[in-house]
């Protein structure tokens, strides 16, 4: 992508606008083969969360919260394994 000025003196990003030199078709194609990649990166990965969509640190932090006040509720021990 190339940064062409709108303004002559252009100092912030709204100054600019974006060109791509893509080709629509090139653009196609990147877009089916990023979707192929991520099926196979679901199939190796499975339930392992990080930097996917969806399957962020956060969502693990938020599922990890919604467990322990669960077994707080129905008053049961939690037991839980972190590798680093």
């Amino acid at each position: 992508m190339i940064a062409l000025k709108k303004k002559t003196i252009a100092t912030k990003c709204s100054d600019h606008r974006t060109i791509s030199l893509i080709a629509h078709t090139a653009k196609i194609i990147a877009k089916i083969l990023k979707r192929r990649i991520e099926r196979k990166i679901e199939d190796v990965f499975g339930d392992q969360f990080g930097f996917r969509r969806g399957k962020g640190t956060r969502d693990a932090i938020g599922m990890m919260r919604i467990i322990a006040e669960r077994t707080l509720e129905i008053d049961e021990e939690l037991c839980a394994c972190f590798i680093d």
